[in-house]
């Protein structure tokens, strides 16, 4: 299939991450490259308060919703503004030299080829999906806002009990995008899923990264144009999200981190640029956490860790600002009381907001000195090692050092590191569990992390490193007979050839390479796939012709039976993996080959309208063997009846009930 057929979801996709969060934006006085970048964050934010209107109000999921919700809080926030009086606001910061935009637009402009193609390699089509146990989950739940119309993050988890709709939560912002991008393109759910993900990967992580870089080292042409070059060179984001797992809500929060950090350094006055006023920024803040929250909570809390240098920056300068005053006791008692309460309620939220002890149980896989050379070369999880990402991280990490409006990102790298290396490293113990249960104890979802606290870091050493070489550069020339000046548009070119370097560099090194093939190995689609065969999907796309819309099909999910509900658009009784499951459901499991007329059997099959069995063999997604007694052998069994088969999957109808 053609990635041309992708492109319909792929401009819908990008239409969902970019207006909505733009009409508020512009509400809120934002402007130019900022605006851009903060719209996808406030978009996740209008679609995660779109669904949990949806919860509330019960009306069906699309469109109409989310723009309603656009253009209220849009003028909710126009209004606040107003009110505020802005012009008595601090003015705005000034908008990007020429040679900052034009080479921040040359990074975005990389940065979206670069990690698209990449996405191509790794998918193959557009239509291939994650060979992988969660995808059945998230595959089905798009399927199921579509069936049921609701979208509410606290009712998606329903799948986990056979549609009851039950109040169980689940963070599901991007399976509530994908299923807009479907209805709104027509594209079947692999190819909107496929889509959507290129966006998110090649458009609104390499936004939030430039806006993070931008907020750090100000309007530096090449800062700019490396934050765009090397958010497409890490191996693990936003490559990892889409093997492992797979994690495609951790795909979209981890995207707009970098916003969000941006966002709290705004609020929090530090940095070099300062483009809103507070009351702006606080606002912008609040605007994006919605969005980040329901997108997958442990981001939020990466959120609220990484911001902790932050804050302590911000202690030592009000600290500071009140000793050159000369204020008194109760001033410095004020700032210790906002502090504490500060500090106390991010401890409180990353120990309360963390999955059940159930689900992190992930162990260490790896040795204390490597994952510390790991974290280094950003090379977690058994990753090729990137010595260039070293060399850039470790300059960085020099100029931050010695530059104090820096040294946050310092502490920031430190604290990210750190929480991979005792996850990576360290034993089972309730100190591993009490720093990284949040993230499920799990080393690929905190090596997904790395790459938001070492790109500034990156950025700014290459942005050191060029200004070394055109001074370098210029001594040489000097001494050089009939010298001429060595001006700043050859300064701002020894630059750009190190940024074009270093793109060659991270293209075509071992680490993407390594990225690529671990990745590809997940969309590999042949007859010995760990989920869907072509001979499976061939017979998936015949059911909605043979098998009633009223009728449920039952099979194992562990051989990928369940999708018929994402491929096919017909209920699989057990729609996911895991989860609780009735008693009929449970009688058919264990006595549906041996079912008769009039028995219990026959009253689970008539209750459920479970009239049809996929059988897919044996072959299981994780490779092991989970024996269902009332779905084995049924070719020998007087029960049913075969009435399609393509290859080795074959679809049986259920005779004895009838």
């Amino acid at each position: 299939m053609s990635w041309v057929s992708a492109l319909p979801a792929a401009a819908v996709a990008v239409a969902l991450f970019v207006v909505p969060g733009l009409l508020v934006g512009v509400a809120l006085g934002v402007r130019g490259l900022r605006l851009l970048a903060v719209a996808p964050a406030f978009s996740v934010s209008v679609i995660a308060v779109a669904s949990l209107a949806n919860h509330v109000l019960g009306f069906r999921w699309s469109l109409l919703p989310v723009a309603l919700v656009a253009i209220l809080l849009s003028a909710l926030v126009a209004l606040i503004v107003r009110l505020a009086r802005p012009d008595r606001d601090v003015p705005p910061g000034a908008a990007l030299r020429r040679p900052a935009t034009a080479l921040a637009a040359v990074g975005l402009v990389f940065a979206f080829g670069a990690i698209a193609a990449r996405f191509v390699d790794i998918i193959g089509t557009p239509s291939n999906i994650s060979q992988t146990f969660d995808n059945v989950f998230h595959l089905n739940a798009i399927r199921w806002i579509l069936d049921t119309g609701i979208a509410s993050p606290f009712k998606i988890g329903a799948l986990n009990y056979q549609y009851d709709e039950r109040i169980s939560f689940y963070p599901d912002m991007w399976h509530a995008v994908v299923a807009l991008v479907v209805q709104a393109s027509g594209s079947p759910i692999p190819i909107a899923v496929t889509a959507t993900n290129v966006v998110i990967g090649g458009l609104l992580w390499p936004l939030g990264c430039v806006l993070l870089v931008r907020q750090i080292a100000g309007p530096r042409p090449i800062a700019l144009l490396a934050a765009g070059v090397l958010s497409a060179g890490f191996s693990t984001f936003p490559y990892l999200m889409i093997d492992f797992g797979v994690l495609y809500p951790n795909l979209l929060s981890i995207a707009l981190l970098p916003t969000a950090l941006a966002v709290v350094l705004m609020t929090a006055r530090v940095g070099f640029d300062r483009p809103l006023a507070p009351w702006r920024a606080s606002i912008a803040l609040l605007g994006v956490l919605p969005g980040l929250a329901l997108a997958h909570p442990t981001t939020l809390m990466a959120l609220i860790t990484f911001s902790i240098p932050i804050g302590v920056v911000v202690v030592i300068r009000s600290v500071t600002t009140l000793r050159r005053r000369g204020a008194g006791f109760t001033s410095y008692a004020r700032v210790a009381a906002i502090a504490l309460l500060a500090y106390g309620a991010a401890a409180v939220a990353l120990l309360v907001v963390r999955p059940p002890e159930a689900g992190a149980f992930w162990g260490p896989r790896e040795s204390f000195v490597a994952s510390v050379v790991s974290a280094l070369t950003s090379a977690p999880v058994s990753r090729p090692p990137d010595l260039v990402m070293m060399v850039l991280l470790l300059v960085g990490l020099w100029v931050a050092v010695r530059r104090p409006e820096h040294v946050w990102a310092v502490g920031m790298y430190l604290l990210g590191a750190g929480l991979y290396i005792v996850c990576a490293s360290f034993p089972p113990s309730s100190f591993r569990s009490g720093l990284t249960a949040v993230w499920y104890n799990d080393s690929y979802r905190l090596a997904a992390l790395l790459p938001v606290v070492v790109l500034p870091l990156a950025a700014l050493g290459a942005d050191r490193l060029a200004t070394a070489g055109a001074a370098l550069v210029r001594r040489m020339r000097a001494r050089g007979p009939g010298s001429r000046p060595f001006g700043a548009a050859a300064t701002l070119a020894t630059g750009v050839v190190l940024c074009i370097a270093l793109a060659a560099a991270a293209q075509l090194g071992r680490p993407l390479a390594g990225a690529s093939a671990s990745a590809s190995a997940s969309y590999r689609f042949a007859q010995n796939s760990p989920l869907l065969s072509p001979d499976e999907v061939a017979l998936l796309e015949r059911i909605d012709d043979e098998v009633p819309p009223d009728e449920s099909v039952i099979g194992s999910p562990w051989t990928g039976t369940s999708l018929v509900y994402a491929v096919a658009d017909r209920r699989a009784l057990l729609p996911h993996i895991f989860g609780d499951r009735d008693p009929e459901t449970v009688v058919l499991l264990e006595s549906l080959r041996d079912s008769t007329a009039g028995s219990a059997v026959c009253d689970a099959v008539e209750d459920l309208a479970a009239y049809w069995v996929l059988d897919f063999g044996d072959r299981e997604v994780h490779g092991g063997d989970n024996v269902i007694p009332g779905l084995e052998d049924l070719e020998d069994s007087d029960a049913v009846e075969l009435t399609d088969e393509e290859g080795a999957a074959k679809l049986f109808h259920v005779t004895a009930c009838g």
